[in-house]
């Protein structure tokens, strides 16, 4: 029976791709994918080199790939495929012992996880019938944990974003003063290096405080310091 209960995906099997440097594991994944009605499977590769050629030609909607090939990561393939096309689907299975390279190849663009160790037909079906609803897709025990990994890098990418947003807020004058402050001066040596009255630098410390949500001048020297403005 099909899985077509979303009106997004068209009435036409999606094209899939399997890749792994285990060439049995390939061909038993590659048995299941021809049962399913849902899906077409296009390509089948052994090697990094492979899996992208196959993406190349055959523009699957999904792909499932090992994390490693013989101890190389996916990831920097991860990116090359998603650069020639970023609507393919991409889903890494790995074992427990994995966990890194995993992670490595989700911060790359892969949009799900599969547990090799945890593994049933049922469970990759609907894992890969998700990736082409569009949805993230993680799967065992060890998927918790990946998930709570990347959406803790997630964060952090988004409080980088947040601070960025507010340096680049600073005027030419703020940024200029935010340096000295860094340096360690104090106002009347800020007035005296750029020529400015003390009252406008003192106004100029505050605006920088206030833009950059810091409580004095010695958090937002910190916070220059860190960011390397």
């Amino acid at each position: 029976m099909a899985l077509r209960d979303d009106p997004s995906v068209g009435s036409d099997p999606l094209r899939a791709v399997v890749a792994d440097d285990d060439s049995i594991f390939v061909e038993g994944i590659a048995a299941l994918v021809h049962e399913w009605d849902e899906f077409d499977l296009v390509g089948k590769a052994t090697t990094l080199e492979g899996v992208r050629a196959q993406c190349r030609e055959k523009k699957p909607a999904v792909v499932m790939m090992g994390a490693t090939f013989h101890g190389s990561g996916s990831a920097d393939t991860i990116r090359s495929i998603l650069a020639d096309d970023p609507n393919i689907r991409i889903m890494v299975v790995a074992s427990m012992g994995e966990s890194g390279f995993v992670l490595d190849a989700l911060r790359a663009g892969a949009s799900g996880f599969g547990s090799r160790d945890e593994m049933t037909a049922d469970r990759l079906r609907s894992l890969f019938w998700a990736l082409a609803c569009g949805d993230i897709a993680f799967s065992g025990s060890l998927g918790t944990v990946l998930q709570g990994a990347l959406m803790n890098d997630m964060a952090g990418k988004a409080a980088d974003s947040v601070a960025s947003e507010r340096f680049d807020s600073l005027d030419e004058r703020e940024r200029t003063v935010l340096a000295a402050l860094e340096e360690g001066l104090s106002n009347a040596e800020i007035s005296a290096r750029l020529f400015l009255s003390e009252p406008t630098v003192k106004k100029c410390i505050g605006s920088i405080i206030q833009k950059l949500h810091v409580n004095n001048r010695v958090q937002a020297a910190v916070l220059s310091a860190k960011r390397g403005l």
